[in-house]
């Protein structure tokens, strides 16, 4: 479990996720504790678990009220693995500086996920200029799974979506305001809102704001992105409540405060491999800075 993960690349010809997560199980003892330890869900390892006994024809764990431990077959499995990850982190380290691009898939969240993202870009350039970023926009739910599915490499989550896996690391928080159209009148009857659909953290979080200060409310517009929710403050059909950042720059947008509750800060994360390659550790620091 020591060993230095190796870059995207190499990860990709030799395949050694699965082995990774069989060797996380034996040695920590625990689902969940390997979960925690590779930045996956439970679900995740299990599921992979069963996945590496069907593709061997045997069982090589035994499962338990008391939680999963390997049988003679996992422990032989286990020993392959480590001497198998030891040779991909030494191959990694040999021959990754001959890649002439290494590559880092980074998925951002589509909301407030994108607002620092040209400083970050911007860092790797100047101090890792040999290592190409690919880009991912997502919902934070979507970003979770291509990362736990190995698609993706770092993920930069919001609270606006289900909550942070074990082992994301904190960003620094995105205030967050109710925002209308610049020179709209103040809305007759219940105030209008633009949010996203039942389940999302900002709606609910809003809407109980709202209703904890007595302030009548109704839902104008349903959108999945704060693009939308955006179109429809800037249109004057409803209020919006978002990151500041994500609304910075439209000059026909205002804060509404006046008889509005605060609204508290998005919170922001950063999920990322526990033995990140020498790539990654450049793109993580860079985001480091970048979002704080």
């Amino acid at each position: 479990m020591g060993n230095a993960e190796p870059s995207a690349a190499i990860r990709q010809i030799l395949r050694s996720d699965a082995m990774r997560v069989a060797l996380a199980v034996v040695e920590l003892g625990s689902v969940r504790r390997a979960a925690s330890a590779l930045s996956m869900t439970p679900s995740a390892v299990s599921k992979q678990l069963v996945r590496i006994e069907r593709q061997l024809g045997r069982t090589l764990f035994v499962r338990s009220r008391d939680g999963v431990r390997p049988n003679d077959e996992g422990l032989a499995l286990a020993s392959y693995a480590r001497r198998f990850l030891a040779l991909v982190a030494e191959v990694g380290e040999r021959f990754e500086t001959d890649f002439a691009s290494p590559r880092v898939r980074l998925g951002v969240a589509d909301d407030v996920g994108l607002t620092r993202l040209p400083a970050a870009l911007a860092r790797v350039r100047e101090t890792a200029p040999d290592v190409a970023v690919e880009l991912t926009v997502a919902f934070s739910s979507e970003l979770i799974a291509l990362t736990e599915a190995g698609k993706l490499d770092l993920a930069i989550l919001s609270d606006g979506g289900p909550p942070f896996p074990a082992g994301a690391r904190r960003l620094r928080p995105e205030p967050m305001s109710w925002f209308g159209r610049r020179d709209a009148l103040p809305p007759e009857g219940p105030l209008p809102l633009a949010v996203a659909a039942e389940g999302c953290p900002w709606r609910a979080r809003a809407i109980a704001l709202l209703s904890a200060a007595k302030v009548p409310w109704r839902i104008a517009c349903t959108s999945p992105s704060a693009a939308g929710q955006l179109a429809a403050a800037r249109l004057g059909l409803a209020l919006a409540p978002l990151p500041e950042a994500v609304a910075a720059g439209y000059d026909d947008l205002a804060r509404v405060t006046q008889g509005l509750p605060d609204l508290p800060a998005c919170d922001l994360a950063l999920l990322a491999p526990a033995r990140p390659s020498r790539a990654v550790r450049a793109v993580t620091e860079a985001v480091r800075v970048a979002y704080g």
